[in-house]
C-alpha cells in the first residue's frame, strides 16, 4: 500500500498557493471593489439622484463622458477596454496588464459610471481584480526568498478577476464561473478553477463586510419548475441570440465610425455623451423616467416587478441598447454586463407580458440569462447568475435552456475581441 498518492506533492503545492496567495488576494480585491463601489454609487450617483431632477440627470453623461475623454487623453491611456484587457493579458502574459495607465483608467471609469452613462460596475471590478492580482503575483515572483508563493501570473490574474466579479455581483459562484469562462468561447481556463473559487469566496466575504449584501434581483416567490415555462425558454433563447447579434453589430459599427473620426479623443467621448443624454431625454419623455442612465439595475428590477406596459418595455429595450452602444462605441470606460442584463430583462419582460408564465417576472429573469449568455458566449455563468442573484436554484434549469439556445444562435459572436475559441491543442 502506497504511503502517499503519486500526486501528493503537486496537490500540496497547489493548496499552498491557493491558501497563501489566492485567498488573501481575493480578500484584497473584495475590499478594493467595495471602495470603488462606494465612490461610484454612493459618493457620486446616489448623491446626484437625491439632488437633481430627472431632466438635469439626463445632462450628466455629457459631463461624465467629457471627463472620461480628458483623462484618457491627458494620461495617454492606450485602450479604454477593461474586461477585455484581462482576457488579453491572460492569453498574452508577456504583455500583461498596463499598470502605468491603471489609475487613470480607473478614474475614467468612475467618470463614465458615476455621471450616469450606460455602463456597469462588473467590467471595472473584473479589471480591478485582475490588475491587483497580477501585480501582486508578478512582484512575488521576483523574490527568490518567496519561492513558496511563486505561481503563474495568468492563473492568479483570472482568480483576481473572478474575485472582482464575485464581489460586485454578491455572487461568489457566478464570479468564479464567469472568471474561468471569459477567456474562451467554447472552453474554460481550467488551471484557474480552484484559485478562482477560493478567491471569489474570500472576496465576497470582504466585500459584504463593507457594503450591503443585497441580492441583485430580490424576488418574493420560490420558483417551481413548470413545463409551459420550459417550452417557451427555447423561443426566448432564440430571441436573445438574435437580439445579441443586433446589439453587438450596432456596437462594433459605432466603434468603427468613431475610430475613423479624426477628432481629439475628448471630443469623441463628448459627442458620445451628448447622444447618450439625448437618448435619456427621449426615454424620459416616452416612459416618464430616464431609464437608460447608469447601469440600469433599478430599471431591471422594475421590469421584473411588472411596472411597465408592453409599449414602455419595447422602448426600454431599444433605448438601452442604443445608449449602451454609444457609451462604449464612443470610448466610455466600464462594464457591459449589467446594461446587457437590463436589455435582456426588457426582452424577457415582453415575453412575460405576452405569454404569462407560471410566476410573474420569470421570463424577465430568463431573458437576462438568454441575452447575456449570447453576448458573452456563456453556457454557465449567465444561468448561475440568475439563480444566485435571486436565491432560487430551480431557475438554473429554464435559464440553462435559454442561455444554451442563445449561445448556439450567437454563433461565436462575442463582445470580447480577445476571447479565443478554445485552448490550443484541444
Amino acid at each position: 500500500m502506497d504511503s502517499k498518492p503519486p500526486n501528493f506533492k503537486e496537490n500540496f503545492l497547489l493548496a499552498r498557493h491557493v491558501l497563501l496567495v489566492a485567498a488573501p488576494v481575493g480578500a484584497l480585491v473584495g475590499t478594493a471593489v467595495a471602495a470603488y463601489d462606494y465612490v461610484v454609487n454612493v459618493v457620486l450617483w446616489e448623491r446626484f439622484l437625491n439632488t437633481f431632477p430627472p431632466l438635469a440627470l439626463c445632462l450628466l453623461p455629457i459631463a461624465g463622458m467629457f471627463l472620461t475623454g480628458l483623462i484618457l487623453s491627458f494620461f495617454r491611456v492606450p485602450s479604454s477596454s477593461m474586461a477585455d484587457e484581462v482576457v488579453r493579458a491572460y492569453h498574452r502574459p508577456d504583455a500583461g496588464i498596463d499598470y502605468k495607465s491603471a489609475l487613470p483608467k480607473l478614474a475614467a471609469s468612475v467618470a463614465t459610471m458615476g455621471f450616469g452613462a450606460s455602463a456597469g460596475m462588473e467590467g471595472a471590478s473584473k479589471w480591478l481584480g485582475g490588475t491587483i492580482s497580477s501585480f501582486v503575483q508578478s512582484r512575488l515572483n521576483r523574490f527568490p526568498a518567496l519561492a513558496w508563493m511563486h505561481g503563474r501570473v495568468e492563473t492568479t490574474l483570472i482568480a483576481g478577476a473572478a474575485a472582482g466579479i464575485s464581489a460586485i455581483f454578491r455572487a461568489p459562484l457566478t464570479g468564479a464561473i464567469m472568471g474561468i469562462e471569459s477567456p474562451y468561447k467554447r472552453d474554460m481556463a481550467h488551471d484557474a478553477l480552484i484559485h478562482g473559487l477560493v478567491a471569489s469566496a474570500t472576496s465576497y466575504a470582504a466585500f459584504i463586510f463593507f457594503r450591503p449584501a443585497t441580492p441583485y434581483f430580490p424576488i418574493h416567490f420560490t420558483y417551481q419548475l413548470d413545463g409551459g415555462d420550459l417550452l417557451l425558454c427555447v423561443p426566448l433563447g432564440i430571441a436573445g441570440g438574435l437580439a445579441s447579434h443586433a446589439f453587438l453589430g450596432l456596437l462594433w459599427w459605432i466603434k468603427r465610425l468613431w475610430a475613423g473620426w479624426g477628432a481629439p479623443r475628448f471630443v469623441k467621448t463628448l459627442a458620445g455623451g451628448v447622444i447618450v443624454s439625448l437618448i435619456a431625454f427621449g426615454a424620459n419623455a416616452l416612459v416618464g423616467s430616464p431609464v437608460t442612465l447608469h447601469s440600469g439595475l433599478p430599471v431591471a428590477n422594475r421590469l421584473l416587478n411588472g411596472k411597465f406596459t408592453l409599449t414602455a418595455i419595447l422602448i426600454i429595450f431599444v433605448a438601452k441598447m442604443l445608449a449602451t452602444s454609444f457609451t462604449f462605441g464612443s470610448g466610455g470606460v466600464g462594464g457591459l454586463f449589467v446594461p446587457s442584463a437590463t436589455i435582456g430583462a426588457a426582452l424577457g419582460a415582453a415575453f412575460d407580458a405576452g405569454f404569462h408564465p407560471s410566476h410573474p417576472g420569470v421570463f424577465t429573469l430568463i431573458g437576462i440569462a438568454a441575452f447575456t449568455g449570447a453576448s458573452y458566449n456563456s453556457l454557465l455563468f449567465a444561468a448561475v447568475f440568475v439563480a444566485e442573484a435571486t436565491g432560487n436554484p430551480a431557475l438554473v434549469v429554464p435559464s440553462l435552456i435559454a442561455s444554451s439556445t442563445a449561445f448556439l444562435v450567437s454563433a461565436g459572436i462575442s463582445n470580447s475581441e480577445s476571447q479565443r475559441h478554445q485552448r490550443v491543442g484541444v
